[in-house]
């Protein structure tokens, strides 16, 4: 008995136990079924998702065309799935079930087995050749064990098919599931960190993760740990499909991108007081009622107001800002509803205000706070009647706008005091966002350090080197500093630091202000060990000096804090800093 074949089928089988993909498993099959048998032609089909059609999927052999090649066998092929048994015929003219086609090559005589799994037939492994009887006993046995071996590379497609196929949709229903499939399917073998995740959707981290889990649980990614990938051990061609699913909904997948990237993309963080302010955004995007914007200097109050505007069905329209801070009396009438020519001296030529002009869109007031109380009583009047008049004109006139207004003063304090109107304060602040400090989230400054070095990148790197980047030790230092400037000082920081690094690596050596007025006590001032006691040689301005290094390092620099503790104003604090010669950026 000649050993050679079953040997073959041997090395096939094992061959088929490392083959993944489907596809590149069933023309293995096909091949292999062509170089034991005395056939001359192979085929397989496989049974579609509903169960009840054979469709061809894999050939191997010459003379034909592939649209013919397609039909082969498909009689007989009918009759395997309908009864699961084996045929063998030695004279196709002679029986019946090989019905009445042409595929383009000699047939005379057949073999076909049923491809098994879980007991049901799921597709046929068929052979011809162009002579008659040439098909023994041992070769149906044969094509049998072969269809055996490939059954369970169709059972594993057939299981992701239905699991995926029956859940695709459902998995990816979400924009963010969506999202996060897209960003991994681009990524690759790098895959993403949580954080990483959190940073291009800007959505919550429980979000972030429960959106993942079921995508892990069901084989679609796999975590390691530290990062998420696509799945490994997903077939090709469910893969495929994967990415055929995501491509179908691209457009939506752009979007998504777009609100994170251009519209949100000056807003970085996986703080979760970040992650509410974002999803503070989307939610009030979407409906028309007035925003109020709380949150330091410097934190991006203007960046949270043009991102509700730019998400929501007004970002087509005006986006108007006017500074509150800046207009007297007169100048707040003329540029919040505009003017006519006259109206008063230098009026040469009439003037669109600014609620006018953002009819459709959305009005920023910015720093509302800084109103004078006689043009927070005509913004009232403004919002209680919902018309207003030109300066020097009284035609009135209506706008259809979405109101954003935005402080750094405590306007509910304000209001306590007196110096800020109780009626109008609950009309800004129906919707209120605060933004938090850039000390209340230190574990994005590694972020938004990255992030400005990245914005910044073409004009500081050097031709032929490297992208700008920051050492660990420069990010420690980062995180000491208190941040009075918030997000707009860190800006300028990284910006000089780049500069003094040449575009090179940023270390603690290209940030001397901030290590001056860190937890890092300076050189000068009181030693760490001194008791504070003044010797009787010190003079006033020994003592002034000393106290004000020592107020200074206790607030970690935040210079209004440390006016506020010396009962001065900060140009004074300033001034004295600059004449003792104190150690300390002016």
């Amino acid at each position: 008995m000649d050993e050679r074949p079953l040997d073959r089928l041997l090395e096939l089988t094992w061959e088929l136990t490392e083959e993944t993909d489907l596809e590149a498993a069933l023309q293995h099959v096909a091949d292999g079924a062509l170089e034991l048998l005395p056939a001359d032609h192979t085929a397989i089909l496989l049974l579609d998702d509903t169960g009840e059609k054979l469709v061809s999927r894999a050939r191997a052999g010459r003379g034909a065309t592939d649209e013919v090649a397609l039909d082969f066998g498909k009689g007989l092929a009918e009759w395997v799935r309908d009864t699961g048994r084996s045929a063998r015929i030695e004279d196709v003219r002679q029986d019946d079930r090989y019905g009445d086609h042409d595929p383009g090559f000699p047939v005379c005589s057949l073999v076909a087995v049923p491809m098994l799994v879980g007991g049901a037939v799921a597709g046929v492994l068929a052979a011809s050749s162009g002579k008659e009887g040439v098909f023994t006993r041992r070769d149906e046995g044969l094509l049998r064990l072969l269809a055996n071996s490939a059954t369970p590379n169709v059972d594993r497609a057939r299981q992701w098919r239905i699991g995926l196929g029956g859940q695709l949709e459902h998995e990816l229903s979400s924009p963010l599931r969506l999202r996060l499939a897209a960003e991994l399917i681009d990524l690759g073998e790098v895959g993403l960190t949580l954080d990483d995740a959190i940073l291009r959707t800007g959505r919550y981290r429980q979000d972030v993760e429960a959106c993942l889990a079921p995508m892990v649980r069901n084989g679609i990614v796999e975590f390691d740990g530290s990062r998420y990938r696509m799945s490994t051990t997903m077939p090709p061609d469910v893969y495929k499909r994967l990415i055929a699913f995501v491509d179908e909904h691209a457009d939506e997948v752009r979007r998504e991108r777009h609100v994170r990237h251009h519209l949100l993309g000056g807003m970085i963080g996986v703080d979760p007081k970040m992650q509410v302010v974002f999803e503070l955004v989307r939610q009030v995007a979407r409906i028309d009622v007035p925003v109020l914007i709380g949150g330091e200097t410097g934190t991006g109050k203007e960046l949270v107001a043009r991102a509700v505007h730019d998400i929501s069905p007004r970002r087509k329209a005006f986006f108007g800002a006017v500074n509150c801070a800046t207009l007297t009396e007169t100048l707040f009438e003329s540029q919040v509803f505009g003017h006519v020519r006259g109206a008063f001296t230098g009026a040469v030529s009439d003037y669109v205000g600014l609620v006018e002009r953002c009819d459709g869109g959305t009005l920023f007031l910015d720093e509302v706070g800084d109103l004078s109380l006689q043009n927070q009583v005509k913004l009232l009047r403004f919002l209680q009647e919902g018309t207003f008049t030109r300066l020097g004109d009284p035609m009135q006139r209506s706008s259809d706008y979405r109101l954003i207004s935005a402080t750094n003063r405590d306007l509910e304090a304000m209001v306590a005091a007196g110096t800020f109107r109780e009626d109008l304060y609950y009309r800004l602040a129906v919707f209120p966002i605060r933004v938090p400090s850039l000390r209340e989230r230190k574990g994005d400054l590694k972020y938004l350090a990255e992030a400005i070095m990245e914005m910044h990148v073409q004009r500081f790197r050097r031709a032929g080197g490297a992208s700008p980047s920051i050492t660990a030790e420069a990010l420690a230092q980062l995180e000491k500093y208190n941040w009075p400037g918030n997000v707009r000082e860190l800006e300028n920081v990284m910006m000089r630091a780049m500069v003094m690094a040449g575009g090179g690596v940023v270390g603690t050596e290209h940030l001397p202000e901030v290590e001056l007025l860190s937890d890092v006590p300076p050189e000068s001032g009181i030693p760490p060990d001194d008791t504070g006691e003044f010797t009787s040689l010190s003079t006033l301005e020994d003592i002034q000096r000393d106290h004000i290094n020592r107020v200074l390092r206790e607030q970690r620099g935040n210079i209004k804090a440390t006016a506020q503790i010396l009962g001065i104003s900060r140009t004074t604090l300033y001034k004295k800093i600059r004449d003792m010669g104190i150690d300390a950026p002016v």
